[in-house]
C-alpha cells in the first residue's frame, strides 16, 4: 500500500454524499469491538502474539468476497503524513483533540497503543478495521448526515464475514467481551458529528451536555476547545454514547436516535431565536466572514473551521445562498493539514516566490484558495 493513501482524498468520498439531518450533523459513524477467543487483549499481548492477531485479521478481510476492495498495512510502514491523512479521515483514532494545535504542520495526532497496529481500509474510506489498538479488533463505518442503520449493517456485514473464519471472544452473560467494561455486549459504540453555532452563540451547550450526560450520552469539542466555556473550534461536537451494554444494536440506535433529534430540535430553535432577536448581529457574521474568506492570502485550518462554521449559521438562517451543506461539510475535511499538503505535492500550482520554498507558508496559502472557491458563488439575501 502507498505511503499516500490518495483513494482518502478523492472527490467522491463518502464526506462528499447527502446525508439526513444534514443541516446539524456532518457525519455518522459506527465502530465494534472485538477480541480474538484464545489470545491475551493488546495490552497484555506479547511482539509475537500481535503479528499471530494482525496476519488472522487480514487473512480474514482476504477470503471475503469483495477482499479486491480492501487495503492492508501496518503503521509501522506509513510515514507521517500517511498516518496523518488516516487520522484526519477517522480511520485511526484521534487523540484528544485538546492536547494537540489543529495548526501544527508536520506532527501526527494519532494516539498511541503498546503494539504496532494494523489497518484495513476500503478504498472509499467508508469502512475501516484497526488491528490491535486498545482491543484486537475494532470495525468501523461512516456516512454523511445521519444514517446510523445504514453504517450498522456496513459493520455486520464485516463483522459477520469475520466471524466465519475467526472465533471472537465472548460470553453468555457479558456478550462480547472486551478491554474497556464499558464496551462489552454488543460492543457497538454510536458517534455523530454535528455544527452547533447557534447554541454556541447562545451559550446553551453547557445545559444540554449536561441534560445528554444524565441519559448515558458524551456531548464534547471534535476540533478543540476556545477561551469560552463549553465552545468548540468551528461550533463542531461528537455526541457519542458510553456504553455498549444497553440492550441489543437496534436498542442503541433507537436511544441514540432520540437523543440525537433533541439537540438537532435545540440547535434549530436556537437559529430562530437568532433570526428573530439577533438579525444585526448575524448580517455582521455573515458579512465579516465572507471578507475573510474572499481576501485572505493565508488561513490556518482553525481559521478555516470559523468559517465554515460562520457560513453553516448563515445557510441553515436562510442569510446566504449559492452553497450546500453537502459542500461545507465535505470542505472540512479537505482543509486538513494533511489533505492540503497532498494537494499541494501533487498539484502544479505555482506559488508566488517568496513563499515557494516555505511549508508553513505554502500550506495556509493553499487552504486560503480553497476557501476562496468555495465562496466564489455565495450571494447574500437581506
Amino acid at each position: 500500500m502507498s505511503n499516500h493513501p490518495d483513494t482518502l482524498s478523492s472527490a467522491g468520498s463518502w464526506y462528499s454524499e447527502y446525508g439526513s439531518e444534514n443541516d446539524v450533523v456532518l457525519s455518522t459513524r459506527i465502530r465494534l469491538a472485538r477480541n480474538l477467543a484464545n489470545f491475551p487483549f493488546p495490552c497484555d499481548s506479547r511482539k509475537d502474539d500481535a503479528e499471530r492477531v494482525q496476519a488472522l485479521v487480514f487473512d480474514s478481510f482476504s477470503h471475503m468476497n469483495d477482499s479486491d476492495r480492501f487495503q492492508y498495512v501496518s503503521m509501522s510502514q506509513l510515514d507521517s503524513f500517511g498516518i496523518q491523512l488516516f487520522v484526519e479521515r477517522a480511520i485511526i483514532p484521534e487523540r484528544d483533540c485538546n492536547s494537540f494545535n489543529i495548526n501544527t504542520i508536520g506532527k501526527t495526532t494519532e494516539r498511541k497503543y503498546p503494539c504496532d497496529l494494523g489497518i484495513v481500509v476500503r478504498g472509499d474510506g467508508r469502512v475501516s478495521c484497526i488491528v490491535n489498538s486498545l482491543d484486537h479488533v475494532r470495525i468501523s463505518a461512516l456516512a454523511s448526515g445521519y444514517e446510523p442503520r445504514n453504517v450498522w449493517q456496513l459493520c455486520h456485514e464485516i463483522d459477520k464475514s469475520m466471524q466465519s473464519s475467526l472465533q471472537f471472544a465472548a460470553s453468555y452473560d457479558f456478550g462480547f467481551l472486551t478491554t474497556n467494561l464499558c464496551d462489552a455486549g454488543s460492543g457497538m459504540k454510536i458517534s455523530t458529528w454535528l455544527m452547533l453555532p447557534a447554541l454556541m452563540h447562545a451559550n446553551k451547550v453547557k445545559e444540554n451536555s449536561e441534560l445528554i450526560s444524565k441519559q448515558n450520552f458524551r456531548l464534547k469539542s471534535a476540533l478543540g476547545s476556545l477561551s469560552m466555556p463549553y465552545a468548540s473550534l468551528g461550533a463542531c461536537y461528537q455526541l457519542e454514547s458510553i456504553c455498549s451494554m444497553n440492550g441489543s444494536e437496534e436498542d442503541q440506535i433507537t436511544e441514540f436516535t432520540a437523543v440525537l433529534m433533541q439537540l438537532c430540535n435545540a440547535e434549530r430553535n436556537a437559529r430562530k431565536d437568532f433570526i428573530n432577536y439577533k438579525p444585526t448581529i448575524l448580517k455582521h457574521l455573515v458579512c465579516r466572514t465572507l471578507a475573510i474568506a474572499k481576501n485572505s492570502k493565508f488561513l490556518e485550518c482553525s481559521d478555516a473551521f470559523e468559517i465554515i462554521a460562520n457560513l453553516h449559521l448563515a445557510l441553515s438562517c436562510g442569510f446566504i445562498e449559492g452553497i450546500s451543506y453537502k459542500e461545507l461539510h465535505a470542505i472540512m475535511y479537505r482543509i486538513r493539514n494533511s489533505c492540503v499538503d497532498f494537494l499541494r505535492r501533487s498539484s502544479n500550482f505555482i506559488f508566488e516566490d517568496d513563499i515557494k520554498d516555505s511549508v508553513n507558508l505554502t500550506i495556509p496559502r493553499l487552504r486560503a484558495l480553497l476557501i476562496q472557491e468555495l465562496v466564489e458563488d455565495i450571494k447574500i439575501c437581506f
